[in-house]
């Protein structure tokens, strides 16, 4: 995940290379609206732009009673969304009196304001010049970043071992980018999306009336599809898990990929629609596995966060229940997980938690990214996610991982991947973050579920936790706890 806080210093480099850049922000999530005016419960401005709805979480977890619906009403609510399965609601027209007396309810278990938060960060990038006359080959050793050592990240987790045995993935695995939306266009991508299945969420962001955000409009081409990464993060994220190898290797270049575009183009989203996309893609997708590489650091006893974190909670264990794994990006924040009051969700109510791991200089390729958040009770596993320090000269850009950059990008750094055209030129960009170490798991689960398709959630989960290689301090640690994955490993490879 590209966490909200920027942590190094925007690094300028020739127009054919790129970085990733951050800069020391506080940790709580910083929206990118206005404050919006007219009632309701008190929330200050870092913790996100309220946008008139409210999350009702009910104790009944498999149902709504329907003297939950009696009390709506008789406060003056209205729900606009019923997820009956899990016991929530969405509801409109509650004044700070109805939430108390919510709150009060003993139907209730928690109630909380939904909000509007950017769940990325505020990302410096450049771009890197692809090949530009070079041609579909769906060969993953050929493809230029890999063949020249740039795409280290695939070596170091036995990528090139699973391809080498044959092993791609399956079209009938079914891999679902819960983010920006992807470029489905792009050379490295088309012919993987499975467009009749992806969907967008990002418009859930638009606050209900009396809640005055001032909602920037995505810049959409006419004849894109709502799902289209006007951003690129998503994008980016995508071609680790597949893509045509033409440019970029990508661990399960056959599996199917499925855009759920939940953030807009500034990486802005809410609750719901993260939720929203998640129930998507677990239900009507068919999502065998899903990959959330955002994120917000929150205080768990912030008011109205209780109901938040247990919406996030629910949506992931019924999305476990239809059999789709869960993975999800730790946050670059630097902090302790297990200390203090602050929650990265959704990670930590994911199947797996990703942090991440990268070189410094291309050394020692294992040891913890300088930004990841880290913590025994919150992380699973580590990933490449790539690395960089603040020191001038303390790192390559090579330390960051390089991936398909969307030909609608928004990123004042990336204009250049607007010009992105077949048989002209192509460019790429370098990134670091969990945010892309998480899509390396979300590719093993992908491989692990195409060589075993009947294997359960928890049958991968323990499949990518037993097989990991155990790096740093012996045995389990508080950056990677099991170890760096291994895909080799996991697919009995040598």
């Amino acid at each position: 995940m590209l966490s909200r806080t920027d942590r190094w210093s925007v690094i300028v480099m020739p127009a054919i290379l790129a970085v990733a850049a951050c800069s020391d922000q506080p940790t709580s999530p910083s929206p990118v609206f206005r404050a919006p005016s007219g009632p309701t419960a008190s929330l200050s401005t870092a913790s996100g732009i309220p946008t008139g709805k409210t999350i009702v979480v009910f104790k009944d977890t498999s149902s709504i009673p329907a003297a939950g619906i009696t009390l709506l009403n008789s406060l003056g609510g209205t729900v606009t969304t019923s997820w009956d399965n899990i016991g929530v609601a969405i509801v409109t027209g509650l004044s700070t009196s109805a939430l108390t007396s919510l709150s009060a309810s003993a139907l209730v278990q928690a109630v909380g304001n939904d909000r509007i938060l950017n769940w990325l960060p505020q990302t410096k990038v450049l771009a890197v010049e692809g090949d530009a006359l070079a041609l579909p080959q769906n060969d993953p050793a050929k493809a230029r970043y890999f063949a020249d050592g740039t795409q280290w990240n695939m070596r170091i987790i036995g990528a090139d071992k699973a391809w080498a045995a044959g092993m791609q993935g399956l079209p009938s695995t079914r891999v679902a980018i819960v983010d920006t939306g992807i470029d489905y266009g792009h050379r490295e991508i088309r012919t993987l999306v499975d467009q009749a299945a992806s969907a967008s969420f990002s418009s859930l962001i638009v606050g209900e009336a009396g809640f005055e955000a001032s909602v920037p409009v995505e810049p959409q081409v006419p004849g894109d599809a709502a799902y289209m990464d006007n951003h690129f993060h998503g994008t980016h994220v995508a071609s680790t898990v597949a893509s045509n190898n033409i440019s970029v290797a990508s661990i399960a270049p056959d599996i199917t990929l499925i855009a759920v575009k939940v953030l807009n183009f500034q990486g802005s989203g809410t609750f719901e629609g993260v939720a929203s996309g998640i129930r998507h893609a677990a239900g009507p997708a068919n999502a065998d596995v899903i990959n959330m590489s955002l994120g917000a650091t929150v205080p768990a006893d912030e008011e109205g966060v209780p109901a938040l974190l247990e919406l996030m909670s629910r949506v992931i264990r019924d999305a476990e229940k239809q059999g789709t794994i869960v993975i999800s990006a730790a946050g670059n924040d630097a902090l302790d997980l297990d200390q203090g009051n602050l929650v990265s969700t959704p990670c930590e109510q994911s199947t797996i938690c990703v942090s991440a791991t990268g070189p410094l200089l291309q050394q020692n390729f294992d040891q913890p990214a300088t930004y990841t958040n880290y913590g025994i009770t919150a992380i699973e596993v580590a990933a490449p996610g790539g690395n960089a320090t603040d020191e001038e000269g303390g790192y390559v850009n090579q330390d960051l991982i390089i991936g398909a950059c969307s030909r609608r990008t928004s990123e004042p750094g990336l204009a250049v991947c607007r010009g992105n055209v077949d048989g002209v030129v192509y460019f790429y960009a370098y990134a670091a973050g969990t945010s892309m170490a998480s899509p390396h798991v979300a590719g093993v689960a992908a491989q692990i579920k195409s060589a075993n398709p009947l294997l359960s959630v928890s049958g991968i989960k323990s499949k990518i936790l037993s097989t990991a290689d155990d790096i740093g301090v012996k045995g389990r640690d508080i950056y990677s706890n099991y170890g760096r994955v291994n895909l080799a490993r996991a697919l009995g490879l040598k």
